[in-house]
């Protein structure tokens, strides 16, 4: 029984127990109101990490998920026979509402702000160096399946046909990125903040408390990108929706010339194509290998229409900057 488990687990007394998207909402004796959500990509280690964020944005008015350690001082344990961890709810949810753009370089400043107070914080690894590592494994498992002799699968002839022309999109990205840290004589990496493992523009609408878990160390341009990246390719939002969240971005947090240069080689890098070949091949269950292949055939089909909307972002949003900045040919015709 669950609340047997929790009791003996954190020595807790639970009342009631509501299941909620992603694990469970339960009304405790000691703690208030908490949430126990199974333990997927968190390693114990980056908990105390994760505690001092929590604590530190439920500070600055962003209510935030507290992960709270077991009797046995461990924040992920054995629940359910699955592994899971406990977080506090804050006492408070952020009651004002703000446009998007306002919303996020508020959290970029804030995220700055924490980082300011630690001398040694780990390097932000360049995402070229990312891309090109995962770039070359598809590269060289492209290789693989096209010396096997067993026949392809409909997944494997897709990957081999469309793999060329989205390794040249990854490598306008990855030497767009190489050369405008050259043009700038900088690291742009340099700049970090804590941002979403992957941002959407209805990431914080959807959310009511920010979990620490998702927080990363990055260069701001990341979340902005994804956040662009979504409302464009996923959502057919129009360039006059993407300007206004930029221009409300700005006015809390100035974008210089080399936030666009890295937005930019971000939207162009072909991420959604190369999480699907991954997905894809480390995947065991059948129904959602075809699934997979589904939206991978359905991605590859719309190709002609985000080249439109890569060629539009370039005049549409950078407009004037562009003349400062590296363009490529083929999407500049």
């Amino acid at each position: 029984m669950l609340e047997r488990e929790l009791f003996h687990q954190y020595g807790i007394v639970v009342n009631h127990v509501y299941r909620v998207s992603g694990g469970y909402l339960l009304q405790t004796v000691e703690l208030g109101e908490c949430i126990l959500k199974r333990a997927e990509t968190e390693r114990e280690e980056d908990f105390p990490w994760y505690v001092l964020v929590s604590q530190y944005y439920n500070q600055q008015n962003e209510p935030t998920l507290l992960p709270m350690p077991s009797k046995k001082g461990r924040y992920i344990e054995t629940i359910g026979n699955e592994a899971a961890t406990l977080y506090q709810l804050p006492l408070k949810t952020r009651t004002i509402r703000e446009s998007d753009g306002h919303r996020l370089a508020l959290l970029h400043r804030k995220g700055g702000n924490l980082l300011t107070s630690y001398s040694e914080l780990p390097e932000v690894q360049p995402w070229q160096m990312r891309w090109q590592r995962r770039i070359d494994q598809l590269e060289a498992y492209r290789v693989t399946l096209m010396q096997q002799e067993q026949p392809l699968r409909e997944f494997d002839t897709l990957f081999i046909e469309t793999f060329p022309y989205y390794l040249g999109l990854s490598e306008n990205a990855i030497q767009y990125l190489v050369d405008a840290g050259i043009d700038a004589g900088v690291n742009p990496f340099d700049v970090k903040t804590l941002v979403f493992r992957r941002y959407n523009a209805q990431y914080i609408a959807d959310t009511e408390f920010l979990l620490p878990s998702e927080f990363i160390l990055d260069h701001p341009a990341r979340d902005l990108a994804e956040w662009i990246r979504y409302k464009l390719f996923d959502e057919n939002a129009g360039f006059d929706e993407v300007r206004s969240f930029i221009w409300d971005y700005h006015q809390r947090r100035s974008m210089n010339a080399m936030d666009w240069n890295l937005l930019y080689a971000r939207i162009l890098f072909p991420i959604a194509y190369v999480e699907a070949i991954e997905r894809y091949y480390s995947e065991e269950n059948l129904k959602e290998k075809q699934e997979i292949y589904h939206r991978l055939l359905n991605y590859v089909n719309h190709e002609g229409d985000r080249e439109a909307l890569f060629k539009g972002i370039f005049s549409e949003l950078i407009g004037e900057r562009g003349s400062t900045m590296r363009q490529i040919e083929w999407l500049t015709i």
